[in-house]
């Protein structure tokens, strides 16, 4: 008998059995649940107030028969105890009815065929519960059709647990971000603006530089320069002069506190008409009284949307001498990314007060709908290399290539 082998990667542990081509017996075939975690935390944010969630559940099967193969899910509230033992949560509790809103679960996998159709399980009144605790209900195998079930992959653990304001965010080392522009319409030419973002450096280690947002030359917020530490935090900003091809420079400076490696900071950089404002973690650390640049004109106005594609792609192309872009991540070369992570990353078209940036959880989360702002990326769509604009202009940023996506839990 030509034998194979079949894996299953479970959070119970690795799973081997062996399947026996179409001419074999089926006594070693089994059916299971499909499922890259056999307790899915389901997270809720619960100042968002969302009631009902839905998960997608397929079921499969070693080898292929002849015919089709009828399964049946059902809740298991008598496995509680289990799961609390396996997972070592002793003080979960039992997910209430009103939540499972759904009776026994039936699913089929076709003949000649391994794997069911997707089932959809909907959970309800989730916003109604206290979330002192996690919340589980176990759904079992009841049903297979004269199959034999695989018992370590014949139950899986609905966990529902409140989720932190930030669970997830991108790490940039060694990847950058760029605008894909739907719409300029709010951030050109501005005259007050705030750029907020948290950040998280692994090191300081660059040759001069470590970018953190913004343009090259235009008005960029960064780590370092020649004449300062590396981990000094550094507003970076020019302006056209007339009759000049480069642009005549200026920049702000943050002597103390210099910036950290190793922990979640929050900084914001407030610019109205002309005067720059500073704050690392909702102090005030430096600024100025106007935007000087090298030949004394002060810097009044910032355009945002600048940089040119080329060769119908949408990266910005800043070769031989073709407009800077606003770029994470990026400035001037390669030499200059940032090694660590990013999050809530936001521009407002005002000038925010102190008072606004420390209010409660800002540093974590606002809304998208917030009066004045016009970008926010969150940095935790959690996939591929796309970072959604969560405002109504559509701003998308796209890396380079798949962001290295952490779990967090955000504020610790």
């Amino acid at each position: 008998m030509d034998l194979r082998k079949y894996f299953i990667l479970a959070a119970v542990g690795m799973i081997v059995f062996p399947a026996c081509d179409n001419n074999g017996p089926e006594v070693e075939n089994k059916v299971f649940i499909s499922a890259d975690s056999y307790a899915p935390e389901m997270k809720i944010q619960t100042d968002e107030h969302i009631g009902t969630m839905a998960y997608d559940l397929t079921l499969g099967m070693v080898s292929p028969l002849e015919r089709d193969v009828r399964i049946v899910i059902d809740k298991a509230p008598e496995l509680l105890d289990t799961y609390r033992n396996a997972y070592y949560d002793a003080t979960a509790r039992l997910l209430p009815e009103t939540s499972c809103n759904f009776g026994r679960l039936e699913a089929s996998i076709t003949s000649s065929s391994v794997s069911s159709e997707v089932l959809t399980i909907e959970f309800t009144g989730l916003d109604k519960l206290d979330y002192a605790t996690n919340y589980v209900m176990p759904l079992t195998i009841v049903e297979s059709d004269g199959v034999e079930v695989m018992e370590s992959a014949k139950t899986i653990y609905m966990v529902i647990s409140e989720a932190s304001l930030i669970n997830t965010v991108a790490d940039i080392n060694d990847n950058l971000a760029w605008v894909d522009w739907k719409d300029k319409s709010r951030l050109k030419d501005m005259s007050v603006f705030t750029l907020e973002a948290l950040i998280y450096a692994n090191t300081y280690a660059n040759e001069e530089i470590s970018t953190i947002m913004g343009i090259e030359d235009n008005f960029l917020i960064r780590a370092g320069d020649r004449n300062c530490s590396k981990n000094m935090l550094n507003v970076a900003y020019g302006k056209k002069i007339d009759g000049q091809d480069l642009n005549s420079r200026g920049s702000v400076k943050v002597e103390k506190p210099l910036l950290e490696t190793g922990r979640w900071q929050h900084i914001a950089v407030v610019f109205d008409n002309g005067k720059i404002d500073v704050y690392i973690d909702g102090k005030r650390a430096g600024g100025c009284e106007e935007a000087k640049v090298e030949n004394g004109e002060t810097l009044t106005r910032v355009d945002f949307t600048t940089g040119q594609s080329v060769d119908g792609t949408n990266r910005p192309n800043e070769d031989e001498g073709r407009p800077r872009a606003f770029w994470f991540g990026y400035s001037y070369d390669d030499k200059r990314d940032f090694d660590g992570m990013i999050a809530e990353a936001r521009i407002w078209e005002k000038a925010l007060t102190a008072e606004e940036i420390n209010a409660e959880n800002h540093f974590w989360k606002v809304r998208p709908d917030s009066e004045g702002l016009v970008a926010y990326w969150k940095f935790n769509d959690n996939t591929g290399n796309v970072i959604k604009d969560h405002t109504e202009y559509g701003n998308n940023l796209i890396g380079d290539h798949t962001f290295l996506w952490v779990n967090v839990q955000l504020p610790q």
